[in-house]
Parts: C-alpha cells; sequence; structure tokens
C-alpha cells in the first residue's frame, strides 16, 4: 500500500498538536552541520573538557538508523514542578525544570511518529544530537542571550527530543540560527546569572561555570558557588535566568503539583540513601533517574536552610 506523504506530514502534526506539541522536519544532509555545533566549539577550545566528556556523544553517526533520510525535531511544553518536603514540622517548597522530568512527553512523542510512520512502513529511532542547534536551524525555536531555546506559545519551559526516521519528509526546515530580537537591548539573564555563566564576551554561555552543569557534575557544590547571592532557586539545575526573562512571564504561573514527600522521605533524601535502599513508592514519587538522584541533596538542604532563616 503506498502512502501519500504530505498526508503522513500532516497527520504527524495533527496528532503532534493534540498534546500541545510542535515538530518540524529537517533533511539528514545537514546532519553534520547538527554534529559541528560541537565540533567546531570542540576545534576552537571554547567547550571545557567536562562538557566535552559530556557531550561528545554528539559527534557520533547515525548508528541507530544508519537508513535515515529525516530527522524530526519535537518541542513539548512542560511547566514548573513543584515539590513540598516535610521537616521538622514545616513545608518547604522546591522547583524541578521542565527537563529533568521529560521522560512521559519524550515517550509520548516518540509513539505519535510510530503510530504514523511505523502505519505507513517506516522506522523511527531516537536521535542523540545537539537539540537547541536543531531547534533553532529547524525554525522551531530561537536562541536567548542565555543560550536557551525559546519556543513560541512555550517559552523557555519546554523540553526538546529529536528522531531519525527513514520516512523522506518533503519539508527541509533547515535555515540559519537566529536569536530572539528581544535579547537585543536586554541584559536581565545575564545581571541575573549568579555564577556569571552568560556574559557578554561571546555568545556562547561559558556553560562550565553553570549551576546545572555543576550539580550534574560533582557531589556538592564548590565553595565558592555557595558565597554567591541566591545561588539556590531550583531542587536541580537552575532557572535563574529564565525568572527573569519577559519572554518567559506569561509561563511562569504554570506549575505544577508534583508530589509531597514526608519527614522519613525527607531525612532518607538529605542522607543520601541509595536508589535501590529507597522504597518503589519513593522513588515513584521522585521520578528522576537514579544517576541524579544524589545530586539533589545539596539545593534541598540549601532551600531547606534558607526558608528556616527567613521563619
Amino acid at each position: 500500500m503506498s502512502y501519500d506523504q504530505n498526508a503522513i506530514a500532516h497527520k504527524i502534526q495533527e496528532e503532534m498538536e493534540r498534546f500541545g506539541y510542535q515538530a518540524r522536519t529537517v533533511s539528514i544532509t545537514h546532519l553534520p552541520e547538527v554534529q559541528e555545533a560541537v565540533g567546531g566549539l570542540v576545534r576552537q577550545g571554547l567547550l571545557d573538557e567536562r562538557l566535552y566528556e559530556n557531550w561528545h556523544f554528539y559527534l557520533d553517526s547515525n548508528k541507530n538508523l544508519p537508513e535515515a533520510k529525516t530527522i524530526v525535531i519535537v518541542a513539548m511544553p512542560h511547566p514548573i514542578t513543584r515539590v513540598w518536603f516535610e521537616y521538622e514540622g514545616s513545608a518547604y517548597p522546591a522547583d524541578i525544570p521542565p527537563d529533568y522530568l521529560a521522560q512521559k512527553a519524550e515517550s509520548r512523542a516518540e509513539a505519535i511518529l510510530n503510530s504514523v510512520l511505523k502505519t505507513a512502513g517506516y522506522r523511527v529511532a531516537r536521535a542523540h544530537l545537539a537539540l537547541k542547534t536543531l531547534a533553532v536551524r529547524s525554525g522551531l525555536a530561537e536562541y536567548g542571550r542565555n543560550n536557551i531555546t525559546y519556543v513560541p506559545g512555550m517559552g523557555s519551559f519546554c523540553t526538546l527530543v529529536a528522531f531519525y526516521t527513514d520516512w523522506l519528509g518533503e519539508e527541509d526546515n533547515w535555515r540559519e540560527t537566529k536569536a530572539m530580537k528581544a535579547c537585543r537591548d536586554c541584559r536581565l539573564c545575564l545581571q541575573s546569572c549568579p555564577t556569571g555563566s552568560i556574559s557578554d564576551d561571546r555568545f556562547l554561555i561559558h556553560a562550565e561555570n553553570c549551576l546545572g552543569f555543576l550539580q550534574e557534575t560533582k557531589p556538592g557544590f564548590p565553595y565558592w558557588v555557595q558565597l554567591q547571592p541566591d545561588w539556590q532557586n531550583a531542587l536541580m539545575g537552575c532557572m535563574r535566568c529564565q525568572f527573569v526573562c519577559p519572554v518567559d512571564k506569561p509561563y511562569l504561573a504554570k506549575i505544577e503539583e508534583g508530589p509531597s514527600f514526608s519527614e522519613e522521605e525527607t531525612i532518607l533524601i538529605q542522607n543520601k540513601t541509595p536508589w535501590e535502599g529507597l522504597s518503589p513508592e519513593l522513588r515513584h514519587k521522585l521520578r528522576i533517574p537514579g544517576g541524579l538522584y544524589p545530586y539533589m541533596v545539596p539545593n534541598l538542604r540549601a532551600r531547606i536552610e534558607k526558608q528556616s532563616k527567613q521563619e
């Protein structure tokens, strides 16, 4: 059975829009340019060695689906998730950025593509690429001064995921990198960054100093970080530059209530109880990969300490 290519493209968009998702397609011929987003930084010496260790896999060829003809990039709106911790008779709120709880949305996007493309005889495989670059070059998003991508109707509170497929999409949305006009005369994110990661000396941020990166690569924050005013603002990562961004203002009130943790559970987390030692119920409530779980402890302790001093 043959399938009309336009009908396939329309069906993908229709199914994505049902969940508020947005998708773009680019030709696989642009894969080297996407990889160059990391490779070029490495050659120029702009990528810290620790970052390269995390991102070097972006330089790998497409091994999941060598016959791929199209890359599909999907943006999914995801609000801040607020969780609560009981400790010594008080309740402490803590916010989690979108990317840490993206698994459900990513799986749904993959299921949508499979439901449309597999029915038509095509294959789909996850693409591990420089997602921000791909989103901007496909026209799905624009860069902010903070190097975060902003999607119309979502702001920066969204997650990105990409897929390879051997379906030959007729629409190649490739374009030049574009930054938001709203950033031209705005320095709010630069001024609010607690570690000086955003600067005027280059467009690329100093990601090796970003709280999100530091938290995922060290068991505890460096001492100098804790000397910065208001460095603690999220349970995982950092959202300071997003909180002050005028483009994100309409989305700040969209907070999804997450689980609450009893005092016993809070103590288990603060004591860095091994992931395997947590109950299935507690692991389910955390909903973050076990490898990241130990790194949430410094922020949780700082959040509790900060609120305790204010009371």
